[in-house]
């Protein structure tokens, strides 16, 4: 048994990022080289902007890096069309809804375009129901979803259990553009590619302080500085105490990730036979995929008590016992954790810190595809080839959430009761 991420285990080595030194400027400085500030980096040069990325450790370090690599063109299941609507409005709701549709395409398009080897399968998403009241809310979301411009179908009991070879969840949702990714080599293939547009990108540079410097702003490392009239902050849950009003507007939540032993190959053509992972609507998420060594990964939240990834490793191999039909013995190879953004609403956020730093945060675990998609739109606009009252999430101010500061523990100390809810549906409804 490893304690480290599978996926730093089989992805190559990232095209290494020196340590800034000296004093430098550009137009932009994008601070987090993770997916939203990679992908934004990249739109960004790409549309003429001189970019420079600073990272505190190396290209996806974060949740970038550490996610179960999800290609997810959809929203939290809490989150219909028309909860959309009523947090947004029309307009943007409109938006949101429609890149959201596109992100999958958005990665796919990317890989492609850029030769990213990150052992990408577009065969579909799968969000099945786990009881029957879950199953009459997904289904009747369906039109919207389709008018929304989701490439969305209704997969009954029976079509749903082919896919995933898991007979205890009801029918439910396939996205056809959806899929998964090795998350760590999608942020690493993201990486180079932003820089062969020119983007200068530097790790092992965590940045101290923002400070004002005439017309824009300086930002100061621990090895030299930069000078640049736009900040974009792309930290999501790892920001610090950089910049407070920043972290008072989101709820860190740390996840869990394990990976079993490499299983038969008999035993996986049953089980998700098309490689399309799948997430169902429980509160708290029974998520499962194949490795590209034939490993399952799963994984979620635990309990704020000691020893949590031993407990991790023991609660979601069980997780697997109860849900998965003739699982052969396992055992977990590998465990790991990383923290996402969570926001009140489930909704992603696009701050205006101060004029000149913005932010985007909080996509709420669904970032391989939200942060690639919002990057596309980002970087034109830096360039200022997209006005602010064109872009998707409305401009804001910070929101702060209370005691930000302890945020975080809710969502763990309030999983006993998800669960008991979860069962209970699962059981008698």
């Amino acid at each position: 048994m490893e304690v480290g991420s599978l996926w730093e285990a089989i992805t190559p080595s990232p095209p290494k990022c020196a340590k800034l030194t000296g004093t430098i400027a550009a137009d932009v400085v994008v601070v987090g080289a993770g997916y939203l500030g990679l992908s934004s980096a990249l739109h960004a040069a790409e549309a003429g902007l001189d970019v420079v990325v600073l990272e505190s450790q190396q290209p996806g370090f974060g949740a970038s890096g550490r996610n179960t690599g999800f290609v997810v063109p959809s929203l939290k299941t809490s989150l219909g069309p028309s909860e959309v609507v009523a947090v947004l409005g029309a307009d943007h709701a409109g938006r949101l809804l429609k890149l959201v549709a596109e992100s999958g395409k958005a990665v796919f398009d990317l890989i492609r375009r850029h030769e990213i080897d990150c052992d990408a399968v577009q065969n579909g998403w799968l969000q099945p129901a786990h009881s029957r009241a879950a199953e009459a809310t997904l289904h009747g979301r369906m039109p919207r979803l389709v008018n929304a411009g989701v490439d969305a179908e209704w997969l009954d009991r029976d079509a749903m259990l082919k896919r995933t070879g898991l007979p205890s969840l009801h029918g439910g949702i396939r996205v056809a553009s959806g899929g998964q990714i090795t998350p760590l080599a999608y942020a690493h293939g993201l990486a180079r590619a932003a820089i062969s547009a020119g983007v200068r990108l530097f790790g092992d540079s965590p940045v101290k302080s923002i400070d004002p410097d005439g017309q824009g702003w300086r930002l100061l490392t621990t090895g030299g500085e930069v000078r640049a009239r736009r900040v974009l902050m792309a930290t999501n849950a790892l920001v610090g105490n950089l910049l407070p009003e920043l972290r008072a507007s989101i709820i860190p939540a740390r996840v869990f990730q394990i990976a079993t032993q490499p299983l038969p190959k008999d035993f996986r053509v049953s089980l998700l036979p098309d490689l399309a992972p799948v997430a169902d609507t429980r509160r708290h998420t029974f998520a499962l995929r194949w490795s590209p060594d034939g490993r399952l990964v799963t994984g979620g939240m635990v309990p704020p008590l000691p020893g949590r990834m031993a407990l991790a490793r023991r609660l979601f191999a069980n997780r697997l016992r109860r849900i998965v039909p003739d699982l052969p013995q396992i055992r977990v190879d590998y465990s790991w954790t990383g923290i996402i953004a969570g926001t009140l609403d489930f909704l992603p956020r696009m701050m205006r810190i101060k004029p000149g730093i913005d932010a985007v945060i909080g996509c709420n675990g669904r970032g391989v595809a939200l942060t690639t998609a919002l990057g596309r739109e980002i970087g034109p606009w830096l360039a200022g080839q997209v006005a602010d009252a064109d872009l998707t999430l409305p401009l804001t101010a910070p929101r702060p959430i209370p005691f930000s500061r302890i945020s975080g523990l809710g969502p763990h100390f309030i999983l006993p009761v998800w669960e008991a809810r979860d069962a209970f549906e699962a059981r008698f409804r």
